[in-house]
Formats: structure tokens, C-alpha cells, sequence
């Protein structure tokens, strides 16, 4: 017994015993200092050294369980000693089970250390979130980039093919034309007739309006193109805003409508690089969610599908888009032919920092896989191996996990 007292007054957790009725019988130094009770201060008075707003609530649990006689109760409750110096409290409360000896045994620890690491590891996990959605959107606004950069060349090619044409026009010749006429008005019969000039004047103006019909048919179809290049690029970034106004708001929306912008966003660079881009979709149910995040994620696995083929030493590089039915929802599977994943990096491809890109940042797939889990779905990845291509399966609920439990 002397050797349990000693362990019990030298123990670096607070230990006590209270009777039946909830009175504190024993407390070892530890919960002395917990509580902030003096030399001589009844054991009873611990309740005034709790945080104000669960000061109440504890009584009234401790009471409780006193009055049920429970056998075992867990709290876990806050300290206030000044008005700065919060202390986190877990206390552990059992029923003695010695016979002949009545009421609790329960032991008090000071866990503020691992209450602050838990906030820092929070703090640092909302930080990536947030760095991670950043990168998410700096890779939808990159291919913004390229896609308007790609239709800008094509506006510039048919801006200076009919600046050309008209530069080039025979037209301008038109005004000798007149000039010929003008000058013979006079007997333009005679001009006509017997004139060598008058004579090539007819046909001539025949191939003149020819070619004049000829440049103008040109012209059109340079300025039809032109203006399908504007609109194209009004559309880019008009989808681009339309997204990020909608950020954070679920809405009901169409798989294949949202499959599709995110094709759109990749597919100049895709073109550019002579990668074939493919679409199989089936018939899909439309699912409520935040278009903006799952936009982030499928801009994301489409552009590392044009990475890993334009890394491919393949004649023919193949990226693949389907949309399809599944039971949790929907499914969208992003495949491609490329270099592949080594089957050591399958299990880490989802983990914070890791790229096999030189100029990766190890944002994008974490990012995805994190939001897909918040989306209440889940991003999965499988390869053959390396040079085998690889495809990533993100799968949606129809609605988002809280609309689900409503």
C-alpha cells in the first residue's frame, strides 16, 4: 500500500477517489495543481478552475453519472487559470470494483499540448487545401491560356489571309478600267469594234469579276472563321467565369455537359500535339455538386494524360474521356496511352508532394483525391506498369454527402 500511495502522489496525471455521493475523499498533488487548490482547500472545490461556458455543463454530467451510479464515463473539458492560460482536460472516471470499498477512481490528464498540435495539423491541412484548390485553379487558368493563345493564332492565320487576299486584289486594276472607257466615251462603238485595247476589254473584265468573286469568297470565309475564332475564345472565357462565380454552390448539373468543358479547356493543347482525343459517353444521371472543384480535378487528370503522352515514345498517342453510370452515381474515367505509372508509385501517387514531373509540384492528384472525398466520392488510379498508359476512375455520388442525410 505504501508503495501504490507514493506511485499515486508522484504520478504526472491528476488521481482521485470520491465516494458514492461524489465527494472527492483523495487527490494526489497533480490534481492539486490541475485545479488550482490550495493547501488545505476542500478536494470538492475543483468546479470554480473550469472554463466558464462548460462549468455547467460538467456539474450537471458529474451528477448524473454519480446519481446512475454508472460504471465508466469519459469527459473532456477545458481549464481556465487566468484569463489566458486555457488548459485541455481528458478525465477518465470508473466505479471501484474492490470489495468493500465504495465509490470512483478517476484519473485526470493534461492533453493541451496534443489539443495545439491537433489545431496546428488542422491549420496546416486547411493551408494545403488551400494551396492545393490554388494550384487546381492555376491549372484550369493555364489552359484557359493555351486555349485562347491556340484560337488567337488561328484569328491571326485568317486575319492576315484576307488582309492578303485583299492587298492582292485585282480590283485596284479596276480604276484603268474606267480610266480606258472614259477616254473613248465618245465612240465607244468604234473603241470596241476595232480598237485592240476595246477588244481585250471584255474578256478582261469577265476574269476580273471572276477574280473578284473569287477574293471575296475568300474574304468570307477568312472573316466566317475570324469571328467563330472570337466567339470561341468569348465562350473560353466565359465558361472560365461562369465556373468561378459558381465556386462553393452545388447545383444540378449534367456529367456529360461538365465532361465536356473540361475536354474543351485541354483539347487545343491537345490538338497542338498531335494527341487524338477521344470521347465515350454514355448515358449518365445528372448529379448535384460543385461544378468548380470537380471542373479543378478533370482539368487536372486530363492534362496529366496530355503529359504522360507527350513523355511516350507512341506513334499514336491516345487520350480517352468516358462517362458512364456506376452504383455510387456516376463515373468518369480519364485513360490515356502514355509513359505509364511503376507499380511502387500507385500506392503514392495520391500523396502530398509526390510528382514524377520535373517540374511537378505534387499539388494536383492530392488536391483531386482530397476533394473527390469531400464530394463524398472517390479518384482512383491503375497502370500495367511503366510505358502501359494509365487510368484514373473518379467516382460521384448523385447528390453531396450532406443532401444525402438531410
Amino acid at each position: 500500500m505504501h508503495l501504490i500511495g507514493a506511485l499515486a502522489e508522484s504520478a504526472p496525471v491528476a488521481i482521485y477517489h470520491s465516494d458514492g455521493a461524489g465527494h472527492l475523499t483523495y487527490a494526489n498533488p497533480q490534481f492539486r495543481a490541475i485545479f488550482g487548490l490550495k493547501p488545505g482547500q476542500s478536494l470538492d472545490d475543483w468546479a470554480p478552475a473550469l472554463h466558464p461556458t462548460e462549468r455547467a455543463q460538467l456539474e450537471t454530467s458529474w451528477a448524473e453519472f454519480i446519481r446512475r451510479r454508472g460504471r465508466e464515463i469519459r469527459f473532456e473539458y477545458r481549464t481556465l487559470a487566468n484569463a489566458s492560460e486555457i488548459h485541455h482536460l481528458s478525465e477518465h472516471v470508473v466505479a471501484v470494483t474492490a470489495e468493500g470499498v465504495d465509490g470512483f477512481v478517476g484519473t485526470i490528464t493534461d492533453v493541451t499540448e496534443l489539443k495545439e498540435a491537433q489545431a496546428q495539423l488542422e491549420k496546416l491541412h486547411k493551408q494545403l487545401i488551400d494551396a492545393s484548390r490554388l494550384a487546381g485553379r492555376a491549372e484550369i487558368a493555364t489552359n484557359v491560356l493555351h486555349n485562347v493563345g491556340n484560337v488567337l493564332n488561328s484569328v491571326n492565320v485568317s486575319a492576315d489571309l484576307a488582309t492578303a487576299r485583299i492587298k492582292n486584289s485585282r480590283l485596284s486594276d479596276l480604276h484603268r478600267v474606267v480610266d480606258l472607257i472614259q477616254a473613248n466615251a465618245g465612240n465607244l462603238a468604234a473603241f470596241f469594234e476595232e480598237d485592240d485595247r476595246g477588244k481585250r476589254l471584255l474578256s478582261y473584265l469577265d476574269r476580273l469579276a471572276r477574280q473578284a468573286d473569287a477574293d471575296q469568297e475568300q474574304v468570307l470565309t477568312e472573316l466566317a472563321e475570324l469571328k467563330s475564332g472570337i466567339d470561341h475564345i468569348k465562350d473560353i472565357v466565359a465558361m472560365q467565369q461562369n465556373y468561378a462565380r459558381l465556386g462553393g454552390v452545388a447545383d444540378a448539373v449534367s456529367v456529360t455537359s461538365l465532361v465536356e468543358d473540361s475536354v474543351r479547356l485541354n483539347e487545343g493543347a491537345m490538338t497542338r500535339q498531335g494527341i487524338i482525343l477521344r470521347r465515350e459517353f454514355e448515358d449518365a444521371p445528372t448529379i448535384v455538386v460543385d461544378k468548380h472543384r470537380v471542373l479543378q480535378i478533370l482539368v487536372n487528370l486530363i492534362r496529366n494524360a496530355k503529359h504522360a503522352c507527350e513523355a511516350s515514345d507512341r506513334a499514336q498517342k491516345v487520350v480517352t474521356v468516358r462517362t458512364a453510370a456506376s452504383e455510387l452515381g456516376v463515373q468518369i474515367r480519364v485513360e490515356d496511352n502514355g509513359v505509364g505509372i511503376a507499380p511502387e508509385n500507385l500506392t503514392r501517387i495520391f500523396n502530398h508532394g509526390f510528382t514524377t514531373k520535373k517540374e511537378g509540384h505534387g499539388f494536383g492528384l492530392h488536391s483531386g483525391a482530397l476533394t473527390a472525398r469531400e464530394l463524398g466520392g472517390e479518384l482512383r488510379v491503375a497502370s500495367s506498369g511503366c510505358g502501359l498508359g494509365a487510368v484514373f476512375t473518379l467516382d460521384l455520388p448523385l447528390t453531396p454527402p450532406q443532401a444525402g442525410h438531410a
